[in-house]
């Protein structure tokens, strides 16, 4: 059934592959010695296009392996809301481009294609035990490794020292109990004690972290949803409770249900609207970009706090360097294009320029900013904790399904129970 969902996409998708090709199909073979062209397919914000400081950095790390590689990189900028439909259909149609910089949790979509290339003989083994164990994992389908994690962030608390202090708290909170009672004291005039994303995917990474902690699961071992079942539901029913309390309450913006990104708690963050939120590591970079220095730097980061029986977990996004090219001169040219950019110094470079967190473990020790940055030293402490969204194709539709139902839940629609269930029905319904 599951494979139906895959099929389904792929045949509305296919229309949109006219005048958009990457193109494997119909290539000659490449000869060795040849200039090697490789065709990349990313957002702008992984590549030297980017207007803003990481450009510059990835361009001399492009031009860079061109030079010793003899390999001529042509790029596709495709905008990030476009890109699964668009390389998916590619896959479908056996046209893709021969590498890519693509969302993490698209990978069991593509993989189900059979058009992503396995590379785990091209990636030393010495090399892959330099990164945390969740991103090889996260690149793994079937025992399969499919790709290279390039960067990430982690899902964590911040919050205001400057304002715990006036509010009479020593430390940060450690539990729910001490979030709901640090935001309820520090809620008053135009400021809220918390900041939190209930809709979309942002919604769904916030919410994951909890249900995480609870020891909850999406996804059976059949592949199947499995939320909505024992423990699972369990501790479901919790985290919207959780969330239901913050929000009724008014300890959080009423607004919050039409947040679908951290990004969108920003103006009210920069405004100081905010004792605390949670947010993703990109978002100190925001704060000290746009607060005065001053301001900025009374704003400090710690991993969420812990429900009732919960233990200590963050959530990694980020993006795969993934290869489609099967020509074994252009696959061996793109799998070491992909270990250029992720080598310990490149990925500390663009992760540094992006605001992005490294995944490598040794550049927590070793690099000159990450190593004694006092925030990146602590999110390097917080990602052994970390967790993935599930390497599954009916992933989206379980996060549709959640975000819709907790909504319904919050808005007083329907109970936490009938939302759930009616979630449960709608991703069955389109696995069907």
């Amino acid at each position: 059934m599951a494979k139906k969902v895959v099929l389904v996409f792929l045949f509305l998708c296919l229309s949109s592959l006219i005048a958009f090709s990457g193109g494997q199909k119909e290539q000659k073979k490449v000869v060795t010695g040849e200039k090697v062209v490789l065709t990349v397919w990313a957002d702008s914000f992984f590549t030297p296009k980017w207007q803003g400081r990481q450009g510059p950095v990835l361009d001399a790390i492009w031009r860079d392996f061109e030079a010793k590689e003899n390999v001529k990189l042509e790029l596709q900028l495709v905008p990030y809301p476009d890109f699964q439909a668009k390389l998916l259909t590619a896959l479908a149609a056996g046209n893709p481009p021969d590498l890519a910089i693509a969302d993490q949790y698209w990978l069991a979509s593509m993989a189900k294609t059979g058009g992503v290339q396995e590379i785990g003989e091209y990636w030393p083994e010495e090399e892959r035990k330099d990164f945390f164990d969740w991103s090889v994992e996260g690149v793994t389908v079937n025992g399969k490794t499919y790709g290279i994690w390039y960067t990430t962030d982690a899902r964590v608390l911040y919050y205001r020292k400057d304002i715990l202090k006036k509010d009479g708290f020593i430390e940060p909170p450690k539990t729910w109990d001490e979030l709901y009672n640090y935001a309820k004291k520090m809620t008053y005039g135009d400021q809220y004690g918390m900041g939190m994303v209930l809709t979309g995917e942002g919604g769904m990474c916030t919410l994951l972290i909890d249900y995480w902690s609870l020891g909850g699961e999406l996804v059976d071992s059949q592949g199947k949803p499995a939320f909505n079942s024992g423990k699972n539901r369990d501790a479901l029913i919790k985290v919207m409770d959780f969330d239901k309390i913050l929000y009724d309450e008014k300890l959080i913006p009423g607004d919050s249900v039409t947040y679908l990104s951290e990004n969108d708690m920003n103006p009210r963050i920069f405004a100081g609207g905010y004792a605390m939120f949670f947010g993703g590591g990109w978002q100190i970079g925001n704060i000290q970009d746009n607060m005065l220095p001053k301001e900025a730097a009374q704003w400090d980061i710690v991993i969420r706090p812990l429900p009732p029986g919960g233990k200590l977990t963050s959530l990694a996004g980020g993006f795969d360097l993934n290869v489609f090219t099967s020509d074994p001169v252009k696959k061996d040219k793109a799998v070491k294009f992909i270990r250029h950019l992720s080598n310990p110094v490149n990925g500390a470079k663009f992760a540094a320029a992006s605001r992005g967190l490294p995944v490598r473990k040794s550049t927590y020790q070793t690099d000159s900013f990450f190593s004694t940055d006092p925030y990146m030293i602590k999110y390097g402490e917080v990602l052994p904790f970390a967790g993935t969204r599930p390497n599954s194709i009916i992933y989206p539709i379980i996060s549709d399904s959640v975000m819709k139902a907790l909504g319904e839940y919050l808005s007083g629609e329907k109970s936490a129970e009938q939302a759930i269930a009616d979630a449960e029905k709608r991703v069955l319904t389109q696995m069907e």
